[in-house]
């Protein structure tokens, strides 16, 4: 009986309405809590549904609790924010999330300065996966949201927008939110899983005794291999070992051995990893006599960096080469179907074995590049052959390009994680200093430069006639400083009303500059070193958008 217009304004509706995403979902909840109205918190969590276990999971850890209330004051941040991914992310007992959180925090706390309501969604979105301080396509691209007004929009003063830009431009790594954390944090699984080889299943699954499941503390891969490592006797306690490539390994200093070792652990797994296809296949459990090649070597690789356990001294035992040989005996001649005498399997193994002694690893090759002059499109690998400490810490000195590498992003989504890798042991493992990659300068008209000009060229502000026969006036010269250049506009100001401030572009026309974005459009301007000013209520049409000639003698 209902009325078909009133049916038709029902769908329409409905057809705008979209579903609050998990964010906003759980922004309610931890409010209404907070204020003790469970009534309404309650609302809010029958629309997750099924999820509803999986904010009582994360709830009930209270590392991530901690980190995602730092982040709450940013709300656009949480259009992103996917409850139902954390179960399996949680399985991993991976600290390295922590990591990732606490350095998404700094990044949009230094860039707002704590001024949360700055943010917006589109800001948050555009912003993501980018590298200023390593892209010039990257901070190209920045430079000309901030231009067109389309990023940061609540930030209206000149003042404040340049201080925002520059910090974004200035951010190291890639600019991190939840969407880039739930894209990147898949390079974990092929990590965590395979490290629990290393140690008995009791030190992952501690007895509960009198603990409630609320309170107790679950350990991290982390923290249980860190208890496995051990230190040398003195004077070396504060050596490990430092793997340069596959067969160059040496013993160095450094302040935290464990962790660094730690680390190591996880980039040889990254180095073996499956690639797109997940962590590696750990069906072998079923065959504990057959260890794949790849987990016997990690558990060599773990005895040389210092860890012990029973599960390192068997695979110790083991020989990595046949072990893989006979796994691949068995696939090609399944033992649901075929059947050998074990004389004759073990004589066709070690046949096998001596065959492989024609094959030696690669030699080491040069550090990959970070960054590349071509504008071809990356996709982001989750291993690569070449991810060792310190071919790493040498790349982190190279010079920045137009875009990033592949090699390049997979080290920078690891930085997130891992917290730096040490970087600052650049000069304790490379011989000799290593020049830090200065600022990179962009193709942008909007480029901002990292320093002051060397040269301290000035600026001459030139205050434009009422008609076209008369030479534009030098009413005041600065330095190529924004100090400089403020006071020079706040002059201008006092003067008169509403000055429009322009610059020389290629092609010879006066375009209108903010005065805020003076000295970093100068750069791509005809005349650097001139800016022409008019008021507002002078012929200012005779000049804007026109060609000027150059007065100068």
């Amino acid at each position: 009986d209902t009325p078909s217009t009133t049916l038709t304004q029902i769908r329409q509706f409905y057809r705008r309405h979209e579903t609050s995403c998990d964010g906003e979902k759980f922004l309610h909840i931890r409010f209404y809590k907070q204020e003790k109205n469970y009534a309404a918190a309650s609302k809010w969590e029958r629309l997750l549904g099924t999820k509803t276990k999986s904010i009582k999971q994360v709830l009930r850890n209270e590392w991530l609790r901690n980190c995602l209330k730092k982040l709450e004051p940013f709300r656009s941040l949480w259009m992103g924010f996917q409850l139902s991914s954390f179960p399996l992310i949680l399985s991993w007992r991976c600290t390295q999330i922590e990591c990732y959180l606490k350095q998404m925090y700094r990044i949009w706390y230094t860039i707002t300065g704590g001024e949360t309501y700055l943010c917006d969604e589109y800001t948050v979105e555009k912003l993501g996966v980018l590298a200023p301080l390593w892209s010039a396509h990257d901070r190209s691209l920045i430079e000309s949201l901030f231009a067109a007004g389309k990023i940061f929009p609540r930030a209206r003063d000149p003042v404040v927008r340049a201080q925002i830009s520059q910090k974004v431009l200035t951010a190291g790594g890639f600019v991190l939110t939840f969407q880039t954390f739930f894209k990147q944090v898949k390079i974990l699984g092929p990590i965590m899983h395979p490290l629990r080889e290393l140690f008995p299943a009791s030190d992952f699954y501690p007895l509960r005794g009198g603990f409630s499941l609320d309170s107790r503390h679950l350990p991290s891969v982390r923290d249980i291999l860190l208890q496995r490592w051990r230190e040398r006797p003195e004077p070396n306690k504060q050596r490990y070992v430092l793997q340069y490539n596959e067969i160059d390994e040496r013993s160095v200093e450094c302040s935290d051995p464990g962790l660094y070792s730690y680390w190591q652990l996880c980039l040889y797994l990254l180095r073996h990893s499956q690639g797109h296809q997940g962590f590696p296949n750990t069906q072998y459990r079923a065959e504990p006599s057959e260890r794949p090649g790849w987990v016997i070597r990690l558990g060599q690789f773990a005895r040389r960096l210092g860890f012990e356990s029973e599960q390192i001294s068997l695979l110790c035992n083991q020989d990595p080469n046949l072990s893989q040989i006979r796994i691949h005996l068995l696939k090609e001649r399944p033992s649901t179907f075929f059947s050998a005498p074990a004389d004759k399997f073990d004589a066709e193994a070690h046949l096998r074995q001596r065959g492989q002694a024609i094959f030696d690893y690669r030699p080491p090759t040069v550090t990959p590049l970070m960054t590349t002059d071509s504008a071809t499109a990356i996709r982001v690998p989750r291993t690569h052959p070449e991810l060792f400490l310190p071919t790493i810490w040498s790349a982190l000195t190279q010079q920045p390009r137009y875009a990033l590498t592949e090699y390049g992003a997979l080290v920078l989504i690891c930085l997130s994680f891992f917290e730096g890798f040490g970087s600052s042991s650049v000069a304790n493992a490379c011989e000799g200093p290593q020049p830090v990659p200065s600022l990179l300068r962009s193709s942008s008209v909007y480029s901002v430069p990292a320093y002051p000009d060397s040269h301290r060229a000035s600026i001459t502000f030139w205050h434009l006639p009422q008609r076209r026969d008369m030479s534009p006036l030098a009413e005041y010269i600065c330095d190529t400083t924004m100090e400089d250049i403020e006071k020079a506009v706040n002059k201008i100001r006092a003067q008169g009303q509403a000055p429009l401030f322009a610059l020389v572009d290629s092609d010879g026309r006066l375009r209108l500059c903010d005065p805020s974005q003076i000295l970093y459009r100068r750069k791509r301007s005809k005349q650097p070193r001139d800016v022409y000013y008019i008021y507002r209520e002078e012929n200012c049409k005779i000049w804007i958008m026109k060609k000027l000639n150059s007065y100068r003698t």
